[in-house]
């Protein structure tokens, strides 16, 4: 199980938790298909499970791992949207 990054041109970006870049790619075109354009525009990262994010509650930067915000789920289905960020 990895994290993987997955954005559309740059926008709309993911941390999805998958097996494979394969099947974050399929998962993300499934979470998007209303708004796909060009498949050759999504770029698939893979990303560390301890890169830190930053979560803002009542104003106060609050970060995370990756590892910790998967975790703070209630079920933890494989692949799965962990976060998504900007």
């Amino acid at each position: 199980m990895k994290y993987y990054k997955v954005s559309n041109s740059g926008f709309d970006s993911k941390v999805i938790v998958a097996y494979s870049g394969y099947e974050a790619l399929g998962y993300y075109l499934m979470e998007i298909d209303d708004q796909l354009g060009f498949v050759d525009d999504i770029d698939v990262e893979e990303v560390d499970a301890d890169d830190r994010v930053e979560i803002s509650y009542t104003g106060y930067p609050v970060y995370k791992t990756l590892k910790e915000l998967y975790q703070e789920k209630d079920f933890w289905q494989v692949p799965n949207v962990v976060v998504e960020v900007e």
